[in-house]
């Protein structure tokens, strides 16, 4: 019997949001959260560099998905995300650092995987 859809979505999206945060690191970003969570929802990822702290939402999609992953970040799902960066941050006093808002978009195919990270996205 094969796992549900909703266990192998979750699975990849796991998947991707380790791929990410690997992927930040090698470009010279420090994880300062994986998967934050709060009564407001969850942030992905929050990475930094020197001049930023960056709220990362992570899409990924496997095989040849119709649309690109990027586009399922909605007009609603950037205003979620850039209350719960504002959450962040005043949960976090001393990161003065100034906040972005990207979105790292992943296409999985066949053990081969694509990721675009898309700085300032919203």
């Amino acid at each position: 019997m094969s796992e549900p859809r909703s266990t192998r979505q979750r699975a990849l999206g796991v998947r991707g949001e380790a791929l990410a945060a690997t992927y930040l690191e090698q470009q010279g970003y420090r994880v300062l959260e994986r998967n934050y969570r709060c009564a407001l929802g969850e942030l992905d990822l929050v990475v930094a560099d020197a001049a930023y702290v960056v709220f990362v939402e992570v899409k990924t999609r496997q095989g040849q998905a119709a649309l690109h992953p990027s586009l399922s970040v909605t007009r609603r799902k950037q205003a979620k995300v850039r209350q719960l960066g504002e959450h962040y941050l005043t949960q976090h006093p001393a990161l003065t650092l100034q906040p972005r808002f990207d979105v790292v978009a992943i296409t999985a195919d066949g053990g081969t995987e694509k990721i675009e990270h898309l700085p300032n996205a919203f």
